[in-house]
């Protein structure tokens, strides 16, 4: 289980008892799939707050007893509030040991210190934030790391240069197939601008 993540069964929906368990520090949530009809839980608010934070937390298993009755899922979508950005709904999603799931896993860079690109100034222009993947429960890394070591401006990383972890796939190869450049770094128009006032300073 998610540490630290307290979950408990409901009884009922609507905004009556959203606004009872709210006002008890819980949030509302349901887990789906499998062959069994959808559960209602309620998840306690601070404790999923601190667990948002975590970007790996959406790929982390959960076994947890719910009452009597033992659920093993993954945090599927986590609906926050437009203003305050605190978890008002989340929503798991059921799996066994044979599943097959299909997860966005964090992408890493590492070895950043032995990038010549990155030596000069250069910066790392990331495309694909987070790679999704195909893989059972049992299989779902934490990260993918992808080291940089000898890059340089210009160059890309690929998806065909990252060796994945046994048993993990990428769901859309041909769509991620860059996962990010080595770039310059952008020059600012107000350092162009001030740049060229004192140019024209001097040869004044």
């Amino acid at each position: 289980m998610a540490l630290g993540l307290e979950i408990v069964a409901r009884e009922v929906s609507g905004k009556k008892e959203t606004r009872r368990l709210r006002h008890k520090g819980f949030v509302p949530g349901i887990i789906y799939g499998g062959d069994v009809a959808p559960r209602l839980v309620a998840v306690h608010a601070k404790e999923l707050s601190l667990e948002c934070d975590d970007p790996a937390f959406l790929g982390r298993v959960i076994d947890v007893e719910i009452g009597e009755e033992h659920e093993r899922f993954l945090p599927k979508e986590i609906v926050l509030h437009p203003v305050t950005g605190h978890p008002v709904h989340v929503d798991f999603q059921r799996i066994s040991k044979d599943s097959k799931v299909k997860i966005g896993i964090v992408i890493e860079f590492v070895n950043e210190f032995k990038s010549p690109g990155l030596k000069k100034g250069g910066i790392i222009n990331v495309v694909v934030h987070k790679l999704e993947c195909l893989c059972s429960p049992a299989s779902i890394p934490p990260v993918i790391a992808i080291d940089v070591t000898g890059k340089d401006i210009g160059d890309s990383l690929l998806l065909a240069d990252i060796k994945l972890p046994d048993g993990v796939v990428a769901a859309h190869p041909e769509r991620d197939s860059i996962i990010a450049t080595i770039v310059g770094a952008r020059v600012s128009s107000a350092d162009t601008t001030t740049d060229e006032g004192g140019e024209e300073a001097t040869a004044s």
